[in-house]
């Protein structure tokens, strides 16, 4: 795939919109006649190329070479394949699955095509033994499901029996408690006072504004990471969010990458109304930036201008909140007490549920205190 270059993109006029498309050869084409392929965005015909192509060469697989492969090699021709045609963080968790309870393990020796039904509910077993929560046996369960998928449809395998195996969740890992609550009226005034008497008095905790830009507006820490100026509009008062932060690990070099990515989900992608409070935060950020000497696209930047990692900025929010004297809370916290707080001002959930980019507009509320923030 590698060598396989994407024709030009081009672009046309379709109606209202803009349609992007390329052309794919006959000699890569799924129907071995030439066509085009279309799409909103330049990235959606990548995806569809790349995606035609990878099919269209699996086509011309010699079966033969595989008839003999084993799960553990279904599995993993299977996450090769997928590269590309999911986002690069999800094929970081997969491959992480894989290597962890797939290859070397005794159902990863087994031929593909002598899987049958109890060799996967055995595999599924060994992973219910209440050390790994039932997310996480799912997501495996899934993996390879997708694998045996992929290796039916090239007629490597006959038939994909971990379809059929069960997840017993009373066996897996009890999930862990963790403090679901949201910020409260004193603890946003003592650190909004905190955090200019840092700055002002000792330059300290340049990027603490974040977290007032967080409550103010119920962005995911990635989404606000990955915020540049342009997308900020002062005047109309508008934040546009189209991108976020994404951490995965590259296990071709076993590094930790972290760079701009597509939003969590379609809905993610939306427009954001600044009030007095956040207004008044950005304008902090904007000005602290300029002092420290910093030229920078993004509105939270690094000392050196680029975007600033997630785990960075973590740990200046618990430097900041125990200098202060405040029980330092995750990020997430903040976006609670941004669905909290418009609730208790009496906006409508589904409203809420398109503010903060939520997939379900029966918006699940883990906040159930009103935190009164001052907007």
């Amino acid at each position: 795939m590698s060598e396989i270059k994407i024709p030009k993109i081009n672009s046309r006029q379709k109606g209202l919109q803009i349609q992007f498309y390329t052309t794919v050869s006959a000699k890569y084409s799924e129907t071995g006649k030439r066509h085009q392929i279309t799409g909103a965005s330049e990235e959606e015909v990548q995806k569809k190329f790349r995606k035609e192509v990878k099919r269209a060469i699996a086509g011309q697989m010699d079966f033969e070479k595989h008839k003999d492969d084993t799960v553990e090699q279904v599995v993993e021709m299977f996450l090769e394949f997928a590269k590309g045609d999911i986002k690069k963080q999800t094929h970081s968790r997969y491959y992480r699955a894989y290597v962890n309870y797939v290859r070397g393990s005794s159902f990863g020796a087994i031929p593909a095509r002598k899987v049958k039904k109890y060799h996967c509910d055995d595999f599924i077993r060994t992973l219910t033994n209440g050390t790994i929560a039932y997310s996480y046996v799912y997501q495996i369960k899934c993996v390879v499901s997708q694998a045996f998928d992929y290796a039916c449809d090239r007629e490597i395998m006959g038939w994909n029996f971990m379809r059929k195996a069960k997840v017993n969740e009373d066996k897996c890992k009890e999930p862990e408690d963790r403090e679901l609550g949201v910020w409260e009226d004193d603890e946003i005034k003592t650190l909004q006072v905190g955090s200019m008497e840092c700055w002002n008095g000792c330059r300290k905790y340049r990027n603490s504004p974040a977290l007032f830009i967080l409550c103010g507006t119920g962005l995911r820490l990635g989404e606000l990471l990955a915020l540049k100026w342009g997308r900020v509009n002062l005047t109309q008062r508008t934040i546009k969010i189209e991108r976020t932060q994404t951490e995965y690990t590259d296990y071709g070099t076993n590094s930790k990458i972290y760079e701009e990515s597509t939003p969590k989900n379609r809905t993610s992608r939306r427009t954001v109304v600044i009030n007095n409070f956040t207004y008044k935060w950005l304008l902090e950020q904007k000005r602290r930036t300029e002092q420290a000497g910093i030229e920078s696209e993004y509105v939270i930047p690094a000392n050196s201008g680029r975007m600033v990692k997630e785990s960075s900025i973590t740990e200046t929010f618990k430097a900041f909140c125990n200098y202060v004297g405040v029980e330092y809370k995750p990020s997430h916290t903040c976006r609670r007490s941004y669905v909290t707080n418009c609730l208790d001002k009496g906006m409508k959930l589904a409203l809420v549920s398109k503010n903060v980019g939520h997939m379900n507009k029966r918006l699940r509320l883990i906040a159930t205190n009103a935190c009164g923030l001052l907007y």
